[in-house]
């Protein structure tokens, strides 16, 4: 069932996923100020960690359908990037509006925000465009 609605599965998949990615990317990058900035490796391990999912989703699908066996590690390369980006993004907003680096517990409300980005994005986007305009 799955082979024959590949494209489908492709398609939808690349219209929800890309924006939550590319919302994470601009959380990350748009909200470093000079008091909550993060070092610059950090930073280019953010990027890294946006990027290679969606390269490898784009490149990987059509593997995946064929011997999904052997792109697996590569998946779990992907699930980390993204987990990654998603507590960079919640650190960064949180360390925005308290205008210093924050500690986990400060965090963590808007990491899950973030994982349940239905809700998440109705709450956080405000916040995000109340520092984005100060």
């Amino acid at each position: 069932m799955l082979k024959k609605n590949a494209a489908s599965v492709f398609w939808l998949s690349i219209f929800l996923g890309i924006p939550i990615y590319l919302w994470l990317w601009s959380i990350g990058t748009k909200l470093q100020t000079d008091k909550a900035k993060m070092n610059d490796t950090k930073l280019i391990l953010f990027k890294i960690s946006v990027i290679y999912p969606v390269a490898y989703f784009v490149f990987a699908i059509c593997y995946l359908f064929t011997n999904g066996w052997l792109v697996m590690p590569l998946h779990f390369a992907a699930m980390f990037s993204s987990l990654y980006a998603t507590i960079f993004a919640a650190k960064t907003l949180k360390s925005a509006e308290l205008k210093k680096e924050a500690k986990i517990s400060e965090y963590l409300g808007d990491f899950f925000l973030i994982c349940f980005f239905s809700i998440g994005i109705w709450i956080l986007q405000p916040r995000i465009h109340k520092l984005i305009n100060e």
